[in-house]
């Protein structure tokens, strides 16, 4: 008989005190597939949310806890299951996050499972303990959001290293959400450098990122209504990058598809922009100069939109597609 025909339990038997599996009873296991709060964006675990300030970080997670509370589409595009939420706005008061929460109801009444607090303990000072508590009263809680993590993580000992101290601030919240299977977004911030690789830009030292299940960077230019979500994370399969569009108004933010998509389009617009206004036609070098553009990038891209036939051109000026060519 073989040694693994009675095999009933992956882990083996051991003298050391280390609880150690084989191989082939892993491979025996019936595990659940990973468990997504947002689908391709909000694992079970914990995620966090990076963006420099006064961005739309907070808005962007209280738009994520609300969708999950309600049930239905969140950012406009996920479907999500409903669940109870936790809110933790600590840089807020009550004041400011009922105006927030009435801006983003729009006159709907708030759902019930949606829980809120501007204040907790440190995760090292009671916190955790709090948390622990807290989801074991609330079985159907689904989303934990921390905004923001500086407000909870644990005091530094002079003596620990930066990287052990920043994977230590989230090791209370990361037992949390394992225990009680459920999505912790953290809410954090960018340095100032730049970086090649924007989970490079998160504030602290790769301590954070390390801990962590997954990330999302948010970035945005100041007075733009769009912004990119950097998704990267142990459960992402490949690293992803999806456009947002801000909604002043309703004080939201929707997916708007693929970044880079996104971005050929908003292009070809400022384009067309720029030769709606000039009868007389542009040559590319035109072009790049009047839409602040490189140009050689300028003039592959005005070459297929003229393939693509948004666009028509004539002796190498080039000109709206509702511009007749034998009369200028």
């Amino acid at each position: 008989m073989s040694p693994y025909d009675s095999f009933q339990n992956a882990y083996e038997s051991t003298h050391s005190g280390a609880a150690t599996f084989s191989a082939v009873g892993l491979m025996a296991m019936d595990l659940p597939p990973v468990q997504w709060c947002v689908p391709g964006l909000l694992p079970e675990g914990v995620t966090i949310l990076a963006g420099k300030p006064k961005l739309g970080k907070s808005w962007l997670s209280l738009n994520l806890a609300l969708a999950v509370a309600s049930g239905g589409l969140a950012l406009g595009a996920r479907q999500v299951e409903r669940g109870e939420c936790l809110y933790m706005a600590l840089e807020d008061n009550q004041r400011r996050l009922q105006k927030r929460l009435s801006k983003l109801l729009g006159g709907d009444d708030p759902p019930g499972g949606l829980h809120m607090a501007t204040s907790w303990r440190t995760m090292d000072d009671g916190g955790a303990e709090d948390l622990d508590n807290w989801l074991q009263d609330h079985p159907q809680c689904r989303l934990v959001v921390v905004d923001v993590l500086q407000k909870v993580r644990p005091h530094a000992a002079a003596s620990q290293a930066v990287y052990a101290s920043d994977y230590r601030a989230l090791q209370a919240l990361h037992e949390a959400a394992a225990k009680h299977s459920v999505a912790a977004l953290v809410v954090h911030h960018l340095r100032k450098a730049e970086a090649n690789d924007p989970l490079d830009e998160i504030s602290g030292s790769t301590g954070l990122s390390g801990a962590a299940d997954g990330m999302l960077v948010l970035k945005r230019d100041r007075g733009r209504s769009e912004a990119y979500l950097h998704v990267d994370g142990r459960d992402i399969e490949e690293p992803a990058e999806h456009a947002l569009m801000w909604d002043s108004e309703s004080c939201s933010w929707t997916l708007a598809g693929d970044a880079e998509e996104f971005r050929i389009s908003r292009e070809r617009t400022e384009i067309l922009r720029v030769l709606e206004e000039s009868p007389a036609g542009m040559t590319p070098t035109e072009i790049a100069d009047a839409s602040d553009r490189n140009p050689n990038s300028t003039k592959k891209l005005v070459w297929n939109m003229s393939r693509d036939g948004q666009i028509t051109s004539d002796s190498g000026r080039y000109y709206p597609v509702t511009r007749n060519l034998g009369n200028p």
